[in-house]
């Protein structure tokens, strides 16, 4: 998304970037955390844009990332059907406890991350110019580089019961999910 926003925006002076470097993890600061961290930054009266992902695959994605990554905690299984996963430093946290953090705010468009290059042109041609339509053809060829390599279909991981369970353990994600994509995910 950031390289596609770059390459749409190109040229132009009324945008400003965050400077790419040791801070990049503000980049999934909600506005209030952005806020709070850096008191000049001002969303005054611009449009928010978030990102978005289903429930069971971001929980997934999750799960994978932090069991490949030092120190290598699995979750449970009891864990994965409650929407859990460990934190690097071995507390475990919450899907809800993520998505929550957006909840509070307005957020005036959504760009879901399984329709990634329509929503973005959708999104962003609108105060990004014509060049949205060859970043978002850029988007449709981008292969994550964090990527990881699991069985990504749902029924190998739940039954229609837990996941609906799933669900139900995140009521804020489910709400969101309801909003933005019209229906849960059943089996």
């Amino acid at each position: 998304m950031e390289a596609a926003i770059r390459h749409a925006g190109r040229g132009r002076d009324d945008i400003v970037y965050d400077v790419a470097g040791a801070d990049d993890h503000r980049w999934h600061d909600s506005v209030a955390e952005r806020q709070a961290q850096e008191r000049s930054f001002d969303p005054g009266d611009k449009r928010i844009i978030s990102g978005i992902r289903r429930l069971p695959w971001w929980v997934l994605s999750r799960i994978h990332y932090e069991a490949a990554r030092p120190p290598h905690r699995c979750a449970t299984r009891e864990m994965l059907c409650r929407g859990q996963f460990y934190e690097r430093d071995g507390g475990i946290n919450h899907a809800d406890a993520q998505v929550g953090r957006l909840s509070t705010q307005t957020i005036h468009g959504w760009v879901r991350l399984e329709h990634l290059a329509e929503d973005f042109v959708d999104q962003f041609e609108g105060l990004l110019g014509p060049r949205v339509r060859s970043a978002a053809q850029r988007l449709r060829k981008v292969v994550n580089p964090t990527t990881l390599d699991y069985v990504k279909s749902l029924d190998f991981y739940f039954t229609p019961g837990e996941l609906a369970g799933l669900y139900e353990a995140n009521p804020i994600w489910a709400h969101m999910e309801r909003q933005v994509y019209g229906d849960l995910l059943r089996l």
